[in-house]
């Protein structure tokens, strides 16, 4: 079995905050209600060859098109550098019908 550290992001679901899950459930909601079907944190046998080495945090397959979705707080962006995303974006960008997205989620400010 591989190992996560050698994925690239940071979908393993022990090291999101829980800030970042709830965004992830309220993501695949969304996507479910858009007709997508979601699968959340996808091993590399979801996915394309070429993407086994990704680590997403959702992927929500539609009819044209399926999206990867890799879920962060600002505190996370930088983590694992930025160099993480770029391969990522750059790897989907090559699968036909598939699209990266980003999300960046950040704690409420408190109302005084």
């Amino acid at each position: 079995m591989e190992s996560s550290s050698t994925f690239l992001g940071m979908s393993n679901p022990e090291h999101s905050s829980q800030l970042e899950h709830q965004r992830l459930l309220k993501l695949a909601r969304e996507y479910r209600q858009k007709g997508y079907a979601v699968t959340l944190h996808p091993s590399p046998a979801e996915l394309p060859p070429n993407l086994a080495s990704c680590s997403f945090d959702l992927i929500a397959k539609g009819e044209n098109k399926t999206i990867a979705v890799e879920v962060r707080t600002r505190e996370n962006l930088t983590l694992n550098g930025s160099e993480d995303l770029r391969a990522m974006t750059s790897l989907v960008d090559q699968v036909p019908g598939w699209e990266f997205e980003l999300v960046v989620t950040n704690p409420r400010k408190q109302v005084s």
